[in-house]
Order: structure tokens, then C-alpha cells, then sequence
């Protein structure tokens, strides 16, 4: 425990507590109104947060390697069988089914499959190497099990998880040595069930649409590109040093969701462009700290865990920036550590504490990344 990188500990309680902060500032006024308590999201918030560091002092703790090499098959097991019961009888909000009631708490399955995939593809890929065991035997089992979990995300509907628990799969097996050739599969794959999810799902079509009416200069302000200019607003009266911290008026119930999913576009209006990139460099150097821990690691399954926890929480930081800055569609993914909400929370300080875990256990040296560029030459 004390060898480990204290640096990822530190940069996660860090994003953690801006969010409390922001959380507040940005849902105290809708509080107000609708629940006639300012501090109803805060409050929840605290209790999620304080929650999540008992998670991350157990992932820290306990959940090293073999722990989590023999519970790997066990974990995506349970999380997919918690996406069938969503489906069946999870709670719907804003015409989607994501969510099971646990008395005063809800739990969003979806995070958790996230982090059982990540721990599933690095089981099998650490068992049955692809360089190894060929495209049939190593590469096309466990790309049809994603397929599976992505699909019963797909069901909720939540394209934007299914593609990005692709994307996670993808640089996994990048990671593994997988030859590139092999690679051109999963692409071709995750390209047409986002191509169906489009073609079967109206809503997902029409935010796509809204997308391209942003770059092409034609947004109905009024109607479907309503959020988005609001958002953009946001980021654009922040200016160089913001408004000032509590000083938004885009959360005024201007903008739909905004200490959830636009949580950034509030963060932007009230601490301006130096707050902004303050933030995206402490997530930066997380990320950093994170492939630096898989880099360092002397076994390929802490390696590939490693990788694809840090890759994972990088690509969803990545697109909740992209939707609220007009870059990609308009999706429901929280930034993360910072939006409101508490499975995401829980996954990402969980997926902080197993890195953390893993670095206390590595070397000085960055053995997989030579050997992964070993066999590439070979």
C-alpha cells in the first residue's frame, strides 16, 4: 500500500472535489425549485462521495491481481444478469431504462458492466493471447462477448456506452499484441451496431441530426438544438477568468442537466478558460498516471486492467468535453469524478483504487510497453 503511485490518489480526490463544489453551484437553484431544498443535490453528492472513498480505500486495499484475476468472469457474469433485470423492470427516465431502485439510491448497471468488461477482456486476453491462439480462438470469442454486453446496453437505449466500452475494447487488444491486422474486426464491428442503433432508434438519429445541423451552421435553437445553444453559451460568456464561482446564469434552468452531463459547460461559464484547462490538466496527468501505471506493469493482465480502466475513464472525460463544446452528439455521459451522480462515482474512485493497487506492485522500469513493441517487430 505505501509503494504505490500516490499521485492517482491525490489527482481523483482532487477531480472529486471540484465536482462536490461545481455539483452544488451548478443545482442549488433547480434544487430550490423543484424539490424546495437547495442543497438536495449536495447532499446526495457528499453521501455518494463519502461512499466512494470507502470503495476506493477497498480497491486500494484488497482488489490487487489475483483477487481480481479470479473474480473477472464472476464480475461480468453479475453485471450482465443486473442489465437483463434493468431492462425488465429498471426505472425509465427521459425515455431511457438505465436505472434499478435501491430504496433511496439508484444503481445504474451500466457502470458496472463497464468495469467488469474491462476486467473480463484482460482475463482472457492474459489466458488466450490473440498473437497466440489466432483470430478465431483468441480474437473472436471475446469481441462476441462485448458484443453481447453492448448489446444489452443497447437495449436500455445508451448508444454512447456501447460504443465507448467498444472503443475500451479496441486499445485493449492493441494493448495485448494483438497483430493489427486483427484489429480491423472490432472497427468494422462497433461501425455497424452504431450504423443499426442509428437506423432502429429515431431519437439517437435525430441527435446525430442536430449534430450536423451545428456544423453546418443551420441549429433550430427552438427545438432540438436547444441544449446544445445553451451549452454553448455557457463556455462562451465565461471568457478568460469566468463569471466567478456561483456567478452562472446558464443553470438558472437555461440549460437542461446541468450539474450532470453540461456540468463542464457550467464549470466553463463560472471559472472561465483558465479554470477550464486547470481541470483538463489535472485529468491529463490522471491519464498520464494511469498508462504509466500499465506501462510499468510485469504481468500482462495488470497491464491490459491497468490500460483499459485508465483508457476507459480518458474516453468518457473526452466525450462529455465534446458534447458540451458542440464536437459530438449530444449524449448522456457524465464527465467524470465531476457530474452528479453515484455509480459512475463509485466505478471511477473503484477504478482509481485498483490502479493505485497495481502501482504499489510494479517495478521502476516499463516492461510490457518494450515487450509490446518487441513483438510488433518480430
Amino acid at each position: 500500500m505505501t509503494r504505490g503511485d500516490r499521485w492517482i490518489l491525490l489527482l481523483a480526490l482532487v477531480l472529486t472535489g471540484v465536482g462536490l463544489v461545481m455539483v452544488y453551484s451548478s443545482s442549488s437553484f433547480t434544487a430550490f425549485v423543484r424539490r424546495g431544498d437547495e442543497n438536495y443535490f449536495l447532499r446526495q453528492q457528499v453521501l455518494r462521495t463519502i461512499l466512494g472513498l470507502g470503495v476506493l480505500w477497498a480497491a486500494a486495499r484488497w482488489l490487487g491481481p489475483r483477487v481480481l484475476r479470479k473474480a473477472a468472469p464472476w464480475a461480468l457474469g453479475f453485471a450482465c444478469a443486473l442489465l437483463v433485470v434493468v431492462i425488465v423492470m429498471g426505472h425509465m427516465s427521459n425515455g431511457a431504462t438505465r436505472w434499478l431502485r435501491l430504496g433511496m439510491m439508484s444503481l445504474q448497471p451500466t457502470d458496472l458492466a463497464r468495469i467488469a468488461a474491462v476486467l473480463f477482456l484482460a482475463w482472457w486476453l492474459d489466458r488466450r493471447p490473440v498473437a497466440d491462439h489466432g483470430f478465431l480462438r483468441g480474437l473472436l470469442p471475446p469481441l462476441a462477448i462485448l458484443g453481447l454486453v453492448a448489446g444489452l446496453i443497447l437495449k436500455q437505449p445508451n448508444l454512447s456506452s456501447a460504443a465507448l466500452l467498444f472503443a475500451t475494447g479496441f486499445v485493449m487488444l492493441f494493448l495485448s499484441g494483438a497483430p493489427l491486422r486483427y484489429l480491423a474486426a472490432p472497427i468494422a464491428g462497433g461501425v455497424g451496431a452504431v450504423a443499426l442503433a442509428l437506423v432502429t432508434h429515431p431519437y439517437m438519429m435525430r441527435r446525430v441530426q442536430t449534430f450536423a445541423d451545428f456544423v453546418t451552421g443551420r441549429l433550430d435553437v427552438r427545438d432540438a438544438g436547444f441544449q446544445l445553444n445553451q451549452s454553448l453559451i455557457a463556455i462562451g460568456s465565461g471568457g478568460l477568468a469566468g463569471r466567478g464561482l456561483g456567478a452562472g446564469m446558464q443553470k438558472l434552468l437555461f440549460l437542461p442537466e446541468a450539474h450532470t452531463d453540461f456540468i463542464f459547460s457550467i464549470l466553463a461559464e463560472e471559472l472561465g478558460f483558465i479554470g477550464t484547462t486547470a481541470l483538463l490538466v489535472v485529468v491529463g496527468l490522471f491519464l498520464w498516471r494511469g498508462m504509466r501505471v500499465a506501462a510499468r506493469c510485469s504481468e500482462p493482465f495488470a497491464c491490459l486492467v491497468a490500460g483499459g480502466l485508465t483508457v476507459q475513464i480518458g474516453l468518457y472525460a473526452l466525450a462529455n468535453v465534446a458534447v458540451a463544446t458542440g464536437i459530438a452528439p449530444t449524449t448522456g455521459l457524465p464527465l467524470p469524478f465531476v457530474s452528479y451522480g453515484g455509480s459512475a462515482l463509485l466505478v471511477n474512485l473503484a477504478a482509481a483504487g485498483i490502479l493505485y493497487r497495481i502501482s504499489a506492485l510494479n517495478g521502476d522500469h516499463e516492461a510490457l510497453r518494450r515487450q509490446r513493441w518487441s513483438r510488433e517487430g518480430e
